[in-house]
């Protein structure tokens, strides 16, 4: 923080408003600083970083669209769809839709992709499982068969079936396909600088649909690799967003003196302290129940929303963000008690304490103060710094490697409570550190009941028994906040997703 402010200091003595002639050539160009570590691939089956999902809805589309506004599923490249009593999707295609390489867009089409989805090497193929299969019925039509019904299938289909061009992408490979995508949506890509800096333009073929055509003709997505250097470039003019869920709550008193527009809104996404209690990374403390419990004792979850999240972020009694469904309030909070956490690692078989890797890979102040609340009970953590690294980081937790992390999850923009915990609590998942028995039971049965009120029931136990178990210490829910030029008219949306496609210059 205080780095920050010096470093802000020196900015601001620099600082020079724009000029008129700049103003004048910004209108056709939207400039976004997409983050700090670069993507190594744009397809969202390689790489499942919000920067990637954020992009692809950007130069892809999906049958079924989220409204930001309403936040209600609605048709995108299907014209219409319904659900038939046996859980399928019957869905009729729109006519004359294209990809960029002039390809076409029909059933064959959605059919590959499912399939390319599916692959076990795929991100999503567990969200996906349960799809049995695309059929064509005309060329205007398609059912998606299913092995059971699925009570989130229109949010699945709508941010997890992304669709591929099957003549490019089997010319192309998965290679050059994440380093030159095609898809059907409102911008179009034109360069790739090393995934360092990306070009796009408005698709002039764009067939519409609830996205509408891009209001901006030009889009430029930049990598910039230090935060103050982000902070510089927004300022300074050189770029005019920083994409939501880049800028730490700590900058942005920073960055409203300096004149820049902060706009924030609630969101699914939640940040957890997970403890390996099933031993993937080898024996550990956190295989006893009662080293979970004293290290949810041992962080003042308060402190930590109020210093290191500035006010955009809130406390949830449960792992899941009060926007999903199935959120339960009444579920058992563990107290900030130092004293009682000692005791109870002393009971466990660990009077000195003990060390342990610590993995962070978001917001470093709210990593370092947990980093100081488990020393403080004799957990000597040793930080191990992943900020801006999530790639790296996921692959390492899905291989089962980390005892210790302090992480975030924004369920793919899936408003169910499913979209976290069959991730993280079902024990085939490989992003499981810690479940039982009735847990994978209770997540099994919610997947098929068709009855919200019963689906409700199930996710309640369920986060009650990880609470009971002291699986995570869930810190909170958090606002998204962007950062941009303050005659751009944007608004970030609840799904996280940016629409750069809808940013507007007056």
């Amino acid at each position: 923080m205080i780095r920050l402010f010096f470093f802000f200091c020196l900015l601001l003595s620099c600082f020079h408003p724009s000029t008129d002639a700049w103003a004048q050539t910004r209108k056709d160009k939207l400039v976004v600083c997409l983050g700090k570590a670069k993507p190594r691939s744009l397809d969202p089956a390689v790489s499942n970083s919000r920067q990637v999902l954020t992009l692809y809805h950007n130069w892809g589309d999906t049958l079924l669209y989220r409204d930001p506004v309403t936040e209600k599923i609605i048709p995108g490249l299907a014209k219409s769809y319904r659900i038939l009593e046996n859980g399928d999707m019957e869905l009729t295609l729109r006519k004359g839709v294209k990809f960029h390489n002039g390809e076409p867009f029909n059933g064959t089409a959605v059919k590959f992709s499912l399939n390319l989805l599916k692959k076990p090497d795929s991100r999503v193929s567990r969200y996906l499982s349960n799809i049995k299969d695309v059929v064509l019925l005309d060329d205007q039509k398609i059912r998606i068969e299913v092995a059971k019904p699925i009570p989130t299938l229109s949010e699945l289909i709508a941010n997890v079936l992304f669709i591929y061009p099957p003549g490019y992408y089997r010319k192309a490979g998965k290679k050059d396909f994440g380093r030159h995508p095609v898809g059907t949506g409102p911008y179009r890509m034109v360069s790739n600088r090393d995934f360092l800096e990306m070009g796009f333009e408005r698709n002039p073929e764009y067939f519409g649909g609830p996205k509408k055509t891009a209001q901006i003709p030009k889009l430029k997505v930049r990598i910039i690799k230090e935060t103050i250097l982000q902070m510089e470039a927004l300022i300074f003019g050189e770029v005019d967003l920083i994409r939501s869920g880049c800028v730490n709550p700590e900058q942005v008193p920073f960055l409203k003196q300096a004149g820049v527009k902060i706009e924030s809104t609630d969101i699914l996404r939640v940040y957890f302290l997970v403890m390996d209690a099933l031993g993937r990374s080898g024996p550990n403390p956190f295989m006893k129940k009662k080293v979970r419990q004293a290290v949810n004792h041992a962080i003042n979850r308060e402190k930590i929303v109020r210093n290191a999240f500035n006010g955009y972020a809130h406390l949830e009694g449960s792992v899941l963000s009060s926007l999903h469904f199935g959120y339960d309030d009444n579920v058992a909070r563990y107290s900030y008690d130092p004293a009682k956490a000692r005791k109870l690692l002393t009971e466990a078989g660990y009077p000195d304490g003990f060390e342990v890797d610590y993995y962070a890979i978001n917001n470093e102040s709210a990593a370092e103060n947990i980093l100081e609340n488990l020393h403080v009970v004799g957990i000597r953590a040793k930080p191990i710094w992943m900020m801006g690294k999530w790639d790296q980081f996921y692959k390492k937790f899905m291989n089962g490697e980390i005892p210790l992390a302090f992480m975030t999850w924004g369920s793919y923009s899936i408003f169910d409570g499913s979209a976290l915990l069959n991730h993280f609590f079902m024990a085939d998942s490989p992003a499981c550190y810690g479940t039982t028995p009735e847990i994978n039971r209770l997540l099994k049965k919610a997947m098929f009941s068709a009855k919200p009120e019963v689906r409700k029931k199930l996710f309640s136990k369920v986060q009650k028994r990880i609470s009971d178990e002291a699986f995570w210490v869930p810190i909170c829910a958090v606002e998204v906040i962007c950062a941009m030029d303050k005659d751009l008219l944007f608004q970030p949306a609840a799904d996280e997703i940016d629409r750069y496609y809808l940013a507007v210059w007056p």
